[in-house]
């Protein structure tokens, strides 16, 4: 019964580290309370918070003299708190908030640089399966991954940009981080947003695109239809003009002489006047305005020709 208990006291130490030694004595100026996470912890206590898990859970966080800085990763104290996302961050934060000059800030480069042992140490924000003693948060903008900051270095601006827009804090579990995958609770839900507009932009691209290319299709039907229909319609009118002409009737001359005769018994005939053959036709035309015109006159003859046998053959008018 007591080996059991000694193996759940050990277990509970596993999941929950006992604090033991982990704080700082540095203190940020009251302008920078926005870097505070939801415990009221400034960043050079977090930060003591963060490197704890890696080093038995005793860590404090120095004061930082004028002209000095924090240490990069080394040989001797890289590991995966230290090369964290969060560990710059708030190690960088730690230094400007004790109002100490920029340029004692170091370029996240640099920092990496220092951790060439494991390179997933350097593509999270936090390292899987590390829980901060007694539940400690990490403020949201500490998640960021440095490499887009301005210049790839933390500064002031960029931060409190992120936190204007995200002022939450995150507390990190093996439940809640990502196994090496690289990204933070910013960057995976900044990639979901963009995946999904992307696809929405291929989708939108796609039916506007065929629906675009199905109208110029239907347009070029269309006009080729009329084209078409215009070039039948203007052959049809030249056909039908080419063939409308004054009746032959008109200039046929009789060729026997009783129709000549029969021809002209006109309305003249009737009033006793003889009609001649020319005159028969003068009188078949008529002006636009209803007046009779003129026409040339024509002067015909009747000729009869007889065969050898004294056979009469038929008239062949002569003009």
């Amino acid at each position: 019964m007591s080996v059991i208990s000694g193996v759940l006291i050990v277990s509970a130490v596993q999941v929950h580290p006992v604090k033991r030694n982990i704080g700082s004595s540095a203190t940020c100026m009251s302008e920078y309370s926005w870097m505070d996470n939801s415990q009221g912890y400034s960043p050079c206590t977090t930060v003591a918070y963060v490197e704890a898990p890696c080093y038995e859970n005793n860590y404090d966080q120095p004061i930082l003299l004028n002209d000095t800085f924090y240490n990069l990763p080394n040989s001797s104290n890289a590991n995966a708190c230290y090369c964290s996302w969060s560990s710059y961050n708030l190690m960088m934060a730690c230094t400007l908030c004790q109002g100490v000059s920029t340029s004692s800030v170091s370029e996240w480069p640099a920092w990496a640089a220092g951790c060439p042992t494991n390179q997933n140490w350097t593509q999270e924000y936090y390292p899987s399966g590390y829980v901060l003693t007694g539940d400690v948060s990490i403020p949201y903008w500490a998640t960021t991954n440095p490499s887009t900051w301005t210049y790839e270095t933390f500064n002031i601006l960029d931060a409190n940009a992120t936190y204007q827009k995200n002022s939450s804090s995150i507390t990190p579990g093996a439940s809640s981080l990502s196994s090496g995958s690289g990204s933070s609770p910013s960057s995976s839900s900044s990639n979901s947003s963009s995946k999904s507009t992307d696809v929405g932009a291929i989708v939108g691209g796609t039916i506007g695109g065929a629906a675009a290319h199905s109208f110029l299709v239907i347009a070029a039907y269309l006009l080729y239809r009329r084209h078409v229909y215009r070039k039948g319609g203007y052959a049809s009118a030249i056909n039908q003009q080419g063939t409308t002409f004054i009746p032959s009737s008109h200039n046929r001359i009789p060729s026997d002489s009783s129709d000549l005769a029969t021809s002209m018994s006109g309305p003249l005939a009737m009033y006793g006047q003889s009609v001649s053959p020319s005159q028969q036709y003068q009188t078949a035309y008529l002006s636009p305005h209803g007046s009779s015109l003129p026409v040339p006159r024509m002067d015909v003859s009747v000729y009869t020709t007889h065969t050898g046998n004294s056979q009469r053959s038929d008239a062949i008018p002569m003009v």
